[in-house]
């Protein structure tokens, strides 16, 4: 574990060369939360809607943003590493090239708190605050991080997809939008049969137990979104094992 941790202390000081595009996703993250105030502020004008008031709403959308903006976009390295041969030189050494995948991705806990501290500050600058629950907060911050585990994880998945098919850039972009749906508009604001289809995917339980545990939080909802997020993530692992031994077995059959 010790050379793990070694990747994750060198990948994390090279975050620290690129704060300026840490500073503008963070006024990104501003703008879109700012627009999507505004709006809800003409759409509901002071009624609540599904038992979701305006200032709820809001702090729905920043823990759901938090958690998107907390990850990179790992799939394009991996997919690049995967495309360039660089793997191949990987599986010549004594680690697990999974386990490093993880160890560089796990950088994110320095995105996270600062992320964590700008939400807050900014939830409470916009909104002024809401009625929360201890237990709501310390559920919706385990949530979060299990959220953002399984979206590196789906993004592992995604840029091991090179392995089986030339460009996963639509592979991408069709499972990003799906979890931004749940990031911008809670689950209930979505028609029954959508619903039951986002229960079965993982990217549902990225940003959406978080958000509505934090606002609405309760025993049973809490039960159901914790163990659905545990099972995504066994899922999504499986997945990457799967086509990690697939790619293995291409490349050697192929010669790397």
């Amino acid at each position: 574990m010790i050379k793990y941790f070694e990747i994750f202390k060198f990948n994390l000081k090279t975050k620290f060369n690129f704060k300026i595009n840490y500073i503008f996703s963070l006024f990104s993250f501003t703008i879109h939360v700012l627009i999507l105030n505004t709006l809800w502020d003409f759409i509901l004008q002071g009624k609540t809607i599904l038992g979701y008031t305006k200032p709820e709403l809001i702090w729905y959308i920043i823990i759901g943003e938090f958690i998107a903006y907390s990850t990179s976009h790992n799939y394009k390295r991996i997919s690049a590493m995967i495309k360039s041969g660089d793997v191949s030189n990987l599986l010549t050494k004594p680690i697990d090239i999974i386990k490093y995948l993880y160890a560089e991705e796990l950088t994110v806990v320095f995105n996270i708190v600062i992320n964590f501290i700008f939400a807050i500050i900014l939830g409470l600058f916009i909104t002024g605050g809401i009625s929360i629950s201890l237990i709501g907060v310390i559920i919706s911050i385990w949530c979060s991080v299990m959220g953002i585990i399984l979206w590196i994880s789906i993004q592992v998945f995604i840029g091991l997809l090179a392995f089986l098919t030339e460009e996963n850039e639509p592979f991408y972009l069709i499972i990003s939008k799906g979890m931004l749906l749940l990031v911008l508009t809670p689950l209930e604001f979505f028609p029954n049969i959508m619903q039951k289809i986002f229960a079965f995917l993982p990217t549902t339980y990225t940003s959406y137990p978080a958000a509505k545990l934090f606002v609405h939080f309760n025993v049973t909802d809490t039960i159901r979104l914790c163990a659905s997020q545990i099972l995504s993530i066994l899922l999504v692992c499986i997945l990457i094992k799967v086509v990690m031994m697939k790619g293995v077995k291409n490349i050697n059959v192929n010669g790397g």
